[in-house]
């Protein structure tokens, strides 16, 4: 029971709403967390060289990653909290924003047919949650369903899996990264998909800026060099991009 806990990520002591009512975000909008989207937006920008392209950001919070896309991608963001929308909105008056839960909205999309060029998933595994009932979702079944259902035949799924690390030697750079890496490969393996990018990327100076909040996230401790209760505690920020195809 208590690896099982271990494995699970901290309790939150706020609500959804008013974690984006507050600057519990805030850190998001930081320069120096820029590096969590770059490997992503990089490869897009490659992959649709001098073309237009569509993005279906799931779990879009602050829509942080718009604020690095080409202005050719004609970017939609989704997200069930709708103080975050109305967060989004205000910024990217001229993008599309939805505030639904992912179990009603991607059933519909289907339906549509609807298809994108890039489904993202940025910092949404592991912590797809019900809203109301705070139930955590299958992130197999997410992965499965938007890599046969919402990618296009041109198009790519990425995930963004942010992490905390810290100096401890249980919990350094490494030990999580390795730790994350065989999770989410293992996830796209059953999912059949064929991994065409990886790349880990580091929030220099991040924990600076967190430290200058009001409302500390709750992944947070200060002291880098604790043996941390939780794998989704730390003191550092990196992120993991993996970026696959459905046609493996």
């Amino acid at each position: 029971m208590s690896l099982l806990k271990q494995e699970l990520p901290p309790d939150r002591k706020t609500s959804e709403e008013e974690r984006f009512q507050d600057d519990y975000y805030s850190y998001f909008e930081a320069p120096e967390n820029a590096t969590r989207y770059a490997p992503s937006v990089w490869f897009l920008d490659e992959a649709f060289k001098q073309q237009s392209f569509s993005v279906l950001d799931l779990g879009c919070g602050n829509a942080a990653l718009n604020k690095y896309l080409p202005d050719r991608c004609e970017y939609v963001g989704v997200d069930h909290s709708e103080a975050a929308i109305e967060g989004c909105l205000k910024l990217y008056p001229d993008c599309q924003f939805i505030a639904k839960d992912l179990s009603i909205l991607l059933p519909e999309l289907a339906s549509e047919n609807k298809k994108f060029d890039a489904v993202v998933l940025a910092g949404l595994l592991f912590h797809n949650v019900d809203k109301e009932t705070l139930e955590k979702k299958d992130d197999r079944e997410l992965i499965q369903f938007c890599l046969s259902k919402l990618v296009s035949d041109r198009g790519y799924l990425v995930i963004i899996v942010p992490f905390a690390y810290g100096n401890h030697r249980s919990h350094n750079l490494f030990v999580r990264a390795e730790w994350l890496q065989k999770l989410v490969e293992e996830m796209l393996e059953s999912a059949k998909a064929k991994i065409v990018y990886e790349n880990i990327s580091l929030q220099i100076g991040l924990d600076e800026k967190v430290r200058q909040q009001k409302q500390t996230p709750d992944w947070f401790v200060a002291d880098s060099n604790a043996d941390y209760a939780n794998n989704y505690a730390g003191t550092y920020m990196a992120a993991w991009t993996f970026i696959a195809s459905g046609n493996g």
